[in-house]
């Protein structure tokens, strides 16, 4: 028997990995490139990860002049959110869901700054007054439901936005969607299933130091078809759903730069973009990057990024 190859979006695959993953797809293997959407896919199969119990965290108590506690609803299950109180001002104003990098589900001091170099709250958004989201997600803080690591995440990620998109104080045309590391790597994936599902809910994605495949913090195991588990959270196989306005954001130095740049110099997609930063690494590039693009929104201006700036920090 000769041996069929087939070039995917960033690999040849052989005899056995084609055969599974065009059955994976629903595809044969002469039209392996007819695949159907993350969002199809993943509505149709459920998950059977199963994540080792930790002990969970209490909710967090920020200060109330910051962040509101409110709850919101997905799939039957009240989760825990904060979001930036109403100003008062009789304006609606433009926001952003953020998702935090380490165990995303589970939310502890994330209103508290760190130092320019590795400020992972996001504050620059806040500080330009941008509206902010902080939500906890199925089995995180004291939330029902299990942690099922970036497949469930991504639909509680969906249903947060539209909790903000309610909020009489929230220009609902102008929600973006933002995270950083494992909290990045969950962003591109809700991008990649909303541009199916609701290819209006955020003007933009932002994606911090993402990876190609979701990177497992936790003990996991899965019951049935690891394989397909995979792949069903993987960014990188999904790249070519994506439809709305979505930056891939990492410092050349250190961090996921490398296990990057191979999807983004194969990218043909013209809503993806990629911005890989010199003299940066993996959390001194949030700081900056975040106050430009926190500019951009309040201003109402395309996300825009230019890599060969020399994006100084200063002090």
């Amino acid at each position: 028997m000769a041996k069929v190859q087939c070039k995917t979006r960033y690999k040849v695959v052989s005899n056995k990995r084609l055969l599974s993953t065009a059955i994976l797809l629903g595809v044969s293997i002469s039209s392996c490139f007819a695949a159907p959407s993350l969002a199809s896919l993943s509505g149709n199969y459920q998950t059977s990860v199963q994540v080792a119990p930790t002990m969970q965290m209490p909710l967090p108590k920020p200060p109330a002049a910051l962040f509101d506690s409110v709850r919101y609803d997905s799939d039957g299950m009240s989760l825990a959110a904060f979001v930036t109180p109403d100003p008062n001002d009789g304006d609606k104003h433009p926001a952003i869901v953020w998702i935090t990098g380490g165990e995303s589900n589970t939310l502890a001091d994330f209103w508290r700054k760190g130092s320019r170099q590795n400020d992972q709250t996001a504050s620059p958004y806040r500080d330009a007054g941008v509206m902010m989201m902080f939500p906890t997600l199925r089995g995180g803080n004291d939330n029902a439901g299990n942690i099922e690591v970036n497949y469930g995440e991504v639909d509680d990620v969906i249903a947060a936005a539209e909790y903000l998109a309610t909020l009489p104080y929230v220009d609902s045309s102008r929600i973006y969607l933002g995270g950083h590391s494992t909290g990045g790597t969950l962003a591109l994936l809700v991008s990649e299933v909303a541009s199916s599902t609701q290819p209006k809910l955020f003007k933009g994605v932002i994606s911090f130091g993402a990876t190609q495949e979701t990177m497992f913090l936790q003990d996991v195991d899965f019951a049935r078809d690891e394989q397909r588990e995979m792949a069903l959270r993987a960014p990188a196989n999904w790249t070519n759903d994506i439809r709305m306005p979505t930056w891939i954001i990492e410092g050349k130095r250190d961090g996921n730069y490398r296990d990057l740049k191979p999807m983004c110099d194969n990218n043909k997609n013209p809503m993806l973009h990629c911005a890989f930063i010199a003299r940066h690494d993996h959390f001194s590039v949030l700081y900056p990057l975040n106050r430009h693009l926190a500019q951009q929104i309040m201003a109402d201006e395309p996300l825009s990024i230019d890599s060969t700036k020399s994006w100084t920090i200063k002090k």
